[in-house]
């Protein structure tokens, strides 16, 4: 998603929006070309982001709530990680009583320490804010409103110093921070007391970076119930995902200049339209760039398919943040070789009898490994650098730009005296077009299609009822169980779709039993999701 990259992420449908000019700025002297590179982060860079959320603060601290906060920060780690996916990414989500002083400090710290040139640095923060002793500052979970400069943490020395001091060459920050003394806080009071000068030092930390502000010094921040988020990180959402095309400059690119202007115009239209609020709230933003540079690319919507409304589950509103083939072994440990008569079956899993059952299984992994390290290498005249491999302590990998295969292994934890062995087959883009030479690689070994999905808008009760509509409609069979939070469909002459809202899963099973990826990729498209994402090859 952001600074001077290109990143593939959900499609969007909406009004076309013409490109905006900057405000205050003359066209001409800035370049019309976002900067970008052209797939994306460079091989060797990642989305590093820092999402800080707090909702509630611990009860002796006097702190009023942040409402909606937690929902803020969870859905924007939620957002990165989809756009640019988990192998690209890697987003750490402190919120509430995860957020304390130390958490913050110390990981914000090692963070990024570990920056690298080529990486893209976000920092996100919903909370309380203010500028006091030394310069501005953000609260902790466990900060107190009486003793504020020693419970609360500078920007200077966690944020802006340090990142100055990294080889980080881009970066942007989301600050929705109050900025009123702490005793007489309400609601969402951002950015009030804030030094604007100092926050400004950190767009000379890096030589592409942005920062986003929730309003303008003196206004507050306010949220919406009827959102469940503060209103401007909602649109700021939006806008991320590639929703409203309006946030669009030409070329479907998100930048710096149109994501500042969008947040400008949508974020008061909604408060004057919607709600009943009499104060003001104008989004601000603060760019260091020698060009307009690129927050993310939105594709093109990709055309209508032709679904059969018995197969269409575009209602359930999934959104995929990874997917996959997925088999799941399980067996007698007292079988495993090395396992001895005087051995004591065993009744409960602890981290003694996990690594024992890991540790027997750890050969029979490394050789299947190997065997298909030698197999993938024959089928797909690769050369050795091309395919990555690893196997060590019953855990395994084979990494290739066409598929990522994984074997893991454990203690059955739901069955002490049982072992299980799970593999996983990802693919990667380009891979369904050699889906035959894949079925003669793995053969019919999987069960079922794995889709991790962000947190359904739907509830049990919902999920429930649209496939009561199908049922009634087309018959199949239906099983619902409200504790486990699983909902379990079987289409009639179809596949059997369970979606699993406690662990945010939707699991496909072949009517057949286990088939090669291409037989199961063939029952499973008889649904239709309707999600798009940079992480879904499967289903559509």
């Amino acid at each position: 998603m952001i600074g001077g990259t290109r990143a593939i992420t959900p499609s969007s449908k909406g009004r076309k929006r013409l490109a905006m000019k900057p405000d205050g700025q003359d066209p001409a002297t800035r370049s019309k070309a976002p900067v970008l590179l052209q797939h994306g982060l460079p091989d060797d860079g990642k989305l590093i982001a820092f999402v800080v959320g707090i909702e509630d603060y611990q009860p002796k601290s006097k702190i009023p709530s942040v409402e909606f906060a937690r929902n803020d920060a969870k859905e924007i780690a939620e957002a990165l990680t989809a756009i640019y996916g988990p192998d690209r990414s890697d987003v750490q989500l402190l919120v509430d009583d995860d957020a304390t002083m130390g958490n913050i400090g110390y990981q914000l710290m090692q963070t990024i320490g570990g920056l690298e040139a080529n990486d893209l640095f976000v920092f996100y923060y919903a909370g309380h804010g203010y500028h006091g002793a030394g310069g501005n500052r953000i609260t902790a979970w466990d900060s107190h409103a009486h003793g504020t400069a020693e419970t609360t943490l500078l920007l200077q020395e966690h944020l802006i110093a340090p990142l100055a001091k990294s080889p980080c060459t881009r970066a942007l920050a989301f600050v929705d921070a109050c900025g009123a003394p702490l005793s007489s806080l309400s609601a969402r009071d951002v950015i009030a007391e804030m030094d604007p000068a100092e926050l400004k030092a950190f767009l000379g930390a890096a030589n592409y970076s942005a920062l986003f502000l929730a309003c303008a010094p003196g206004q507050k921040s306010y949220p919406a119930g009827a959102l469940k988020h503060g209103i401007w990180t909602h649109f700021l959402l939006a806008a991320l995902r590639g929703e409203d095309e309006t946030a669009l400059a030409a070329g479907r690119n998100l930048t710096d200049v149109s994501l500042r202007d969008y947040l400008r115009t949508a974020v008061p239209r909604y408060i004057t339209k919607y709600t009943t609020i009499k104060g003001q709230q104008m989004p601000t933003a603060h760019v260091s760039a020698t060009n307009t540079f690129l927050i993310r690319h939105v594709p093109e919507p990709e055309p209508e398919i032709e679904v059969d409304p018995e197969g269409d589950l575009t209602g359930v509103g999934i959104v995929v943040k990874a997917e996959y083939f997925e088999r799941v072994e399980t067996g007698e440990v007292k079988r495993l070789p090395g396992w001895k008569k005087t051995n004591v079956i065993f009744d409960n899993v602890s981290e003694r009898t996990n690594s024992f059952v890991v540790g027997h299984l750890e050969s029979q992994v490394d050789e299947e490994i190997q065997e298909l390290y030698n197999a993938t290498k024959q089928a797909f005249r690769f050369r050795r650098k091309a395919i990555d491999q690893e196997s060590e302590g019953g855990q395994g990998r084979l990494d290739t730009d066409l598929f990522r295969f994984q074997i893991e292994t454990r203690q059955n934890p739901e069955d002490p005296s049982e072992y299980t062995i799970t593999k996983r087959l990802e693919l990667r883009e380009g891979a369904e077009g050699r889906i035959e030479e894949l079925d003669d690689l793995f053969g019919a070994i999987f069960e079922r299609i794995v889709v991790e999905t962000q947190r359904l808008k739907l509830s049990f009760d919902d999920v429930v009822e649209k496939f009561e509509d199908i049922q009634e409609a087309y018959g199949g069979e239906l099983k619902e169980d409200q504790a486990s939070q699983q909902v379990t469909f079987t289409f009639a002459g179809g596949p059997t779709v369970c979606v699993d809202l406690a662990n945010h899963r939707l699991v496909v099973l072949a009517p057949a039993g286990r088939q090669a990826p291409s037989g199961l990729l063939k029952a499973a498209r008889k649904i239709h999701i309707g999600s798009s994402s940079p992480e879904q090859r499967l289903l559509k």
